[in-house]
């Protein structure tokens, strides 16, 4: 591959990654604050279709079920036949569970110190308290200052997750979906909605990814990232940031 021929694609692969970013997000805060009109169509129809017609492996489909049923969920509780307190609380024992999974994962995978992350992450979530609000919810550690270091420890974490799992163009990709929910805290001043948003991004990305996973292997591709990838594979780089998430979580329930 010629050098020029190497840039365009590093840039289209870059351009196609900031578009999906500002989808990711005006997607998930639609969704996030219309949990009927919008929530249904998009987090509700749509993954229920690509979970019965398309083919997935076990994780991507166990993953999709979780976040479709937490949608489902939010319906009732925004139609008031389900306790909106109630669902805040089933949303935060879910978000336990899904960390678990990722970390089960990581072990087999012999990822030993983000296996060791996402289990410090899914203890400190009982530090976590949520709020209903009627059509939407926000959950925060002690201080707003401990809410914001806990997304992100949870966002490396989940980075690291992320590349130990898929291939560097589904990485790459997955920066967007990573992005969305910060992007969306940072616009709504917000710490507390990170969850909130973070839920629906990934529901979003999530059936996006199964529906097109080909094209986003083709189009992500870029081996400045590949290269990039890698070198945060390595175990010096891996540690450091086990300790550098440990504190962040440490200090997010301590300050």
């Amino acid at each position: 591959m010629t050098n020029s021929g190497f840039e365009k694609k590093g840039i289209n692969s870059n351009l196609i990654l900031i578009i999906m970013t500002g989808v990711f997000t005006a997607l998930s805060m639609l969704t996030s604050y219309n949990p009927i009109w919008a929530n249904i169509p998009i987090n509700i129809i749509i993954p229920i279709i690509v979970l019965l017609k398309l083919k997935t492996v076990f994780f991507e489909k166990l993953k999709l079920s979780t976040l479709l049923l937490m949608r489902i969920l939010v319906v009732f509780a925004a139609l008031n036949l389900l306790n909106g307190q109630l669902y805040v609380k089933i949303v935060i024992i879910f978000l336990v569970i899904n960390i678990l999974e990722a970390t089960i994962t990581d072990l087999k995978r012999k990822k030993y110190f983000n296996f060791i992350t996402g289990l410090i992450l899914a203890i400190s979530i009982f530090y976590m308290k949520g709020t209903w609000f009627g059509k939407y919810y926000d959950a925060n550690l002690p201080t707003d200052i401990g809410t914001v270091f806990w997304w992100i420890a949870y966002t490396i974490w989940n980075w690291f997750f992320v590349t130990n799992e898929f291939s560097p163009s589904i990485a790459k990709f997955h920066l967007g979906v990573l992005t969305a929910p910060l992007i969306g805290v940072l616009i709504t001043r917000n710490p507390g909605l990170w969850l909130i948003f973070r839920a629906n991004s990934l529901t979003i990305a999530g059936f996006i990814q199964i529906a097109k996973k080909q094209y986003w292997e083709e189009k992500m591709k870029s081996e400045k990232f590949e290269y990039f990838v890698k070198k945060t594979q390595n175990t010096s780089a891996q540690l450091i940031f086990m300790i550098i998430n440990v504190s962040l979580i440490l200090l997010s329930v301590l300050i």
